[in-house]
């Protein structure tokens, strides 16, 4: 179960990380759209939208490996870890394919 959670980590990851991308990229007439999460915010603030987005998916990258290879948690630890990820990117993606239909851009990015 781990491999699966990790990948699933990651597939979220990038899905949080393309709507995030579609939220923010450019202003929408009659919507202020922001980053809820301060410490992502803040990176965007200090990189930009894009850099910010890498460094964050370079991060999760590296941070999902080191879960899985490391000898300092048992397997449980690990699936817990990468499953409350999941849980909480997802209720992210979510929230962005909410806000995306709300302002009425392509899920694609395109138009």
């Amino acid at each position: 179960m781990l491999y699966p959670l990790a990948a699933l980590t990651l597939l979220l990851t990038f899905a949080d990380h393309w709507t995030t991308y579609l939220c923010l990229r450019a202003p929408v007439d009659g919507w202020h759209v922001v980053e809820a999460n301060p410490v992502v915010d803040a990176l965007f603030q200090v990189s930009g939208l894009v850099g910010g987005l890498v460094i964050d998916s370079v991060f999760t990258v590296f941070a999902v490996g080191f879960i899985l290879y490391t000898t300092r948690f048992r397997k449980r630890v690990k699936e817990g870890f990468l499953a409350f990820i999941a849980l909480t990117t997802g209720y992210a993606v979510v929230n962005n394919l909410s806000a995306i239909s709300a302002l009425g851009i392509s899920p694609l990015g395109v138009g």
